[in-house]
């Protein structure tokens, strides 16, 4: 087992139901409430490598891969996706501005504990167009091609022919790739729809049956995610 010097120190204190309650932010508690630092914002030059677990990383093995939201306000669908995030080995969240804060009390209790595991980069400055250059730029200089930024939307959205989500090769290590998922209920904002419609960056769609307009934001996202995570595994079953 670890020796007691590896493991971080922990307080336990016990609390009447009242002072838990005035403690918590949910109506029926679930009887535990945690003090907890919020981690450092990810520094992507710094560290390029994927965190898998406390001991292991993979980097050359696994390309790399963000997930960015474009705007996106729904706490429960920041949680949800960063708790996928989690179990997908992405390499981090980015947030344009406007997006939900992920230590909003509800998203962090959708993303069940991956709040401190998922690196998170916010760009909190700028307008839309200038947040998404500073994202694209940053991408570039992570190994990341503006070609294999795909922005989520309707198959036939853009002048450019959108990929069906199993159509993009995520086990490519030339460039790796990123994802934007748009807000809820209005979609991808005028930044993001511009840099398309100037070729700038790619397209890509989750193919549906006839008649259903939309997913909602966190699934579409996770299907993405867990498509890339299925060819990962399986080129790793070839190997």
């Amino acid at each position: 087992g670890a020796s007691s010097s590896t493991v971080p120190t922990c307080s336990i204190n016990v609390g009447t139901e009242k002072v838990v309650d005035a403690c918590s932010g949910t109506v029926t508690s679930q009887g535990v409430v945690a003090l907890m630092s919020i981690p450092l914002p990810y520094t992507p030059l710094d560290n390029l490598a994927v965190l898998v677990d406390d001991d292991k990383k993979v980097d050359d093995e696994m390309p790399p891969f963000y997930l960015i939201l474009d705007g996106l306000s729904d706490p429960g669908n920041v949680g949800t996706l960063l708790r996928t995030c989690a179990a997908s080995h992405v390499t981090a969240l980015i947030l344009l501005p406007g997006s939900c804060d992920v230590w909003n009390p509800k998203a962090v209790r959708s993303a069940m504990g991956a709040s401190f595991t998922v690196p998170v980069l916010e760009i909190g400055k700028g307008g839309e167009k200038e947040a998404l250059n500073q994202v694209l730029d940053l991408l570039e200089r992570c190994g990341v091609d503006n070609d294999r930024v795909f922005a989520a939307t309707m198959e036939d959205a853009g002048d450019k022919a959108s990929l069906a989500h199993y159509g993009i090769d995520f086990t490519s290590k030339v460039g790796g790739a990123a994802v934007i998922l748009g807000r809820e209920g209005e979609g991808l904002r005028g930044g993001v729809r511009s840099a398309i419609k100037e070729s700038r960056i790619s397209t890509v769609h989750v193919p549906m049956a006839p008649g259903i307009e939309s997913l909602n934001a966190a699934v579409c996202g996770s299907v993405i995610m867990f498509e890339r995570m299925r060819q990962l595994l399986t080129m790793t079953e070839k190997d």
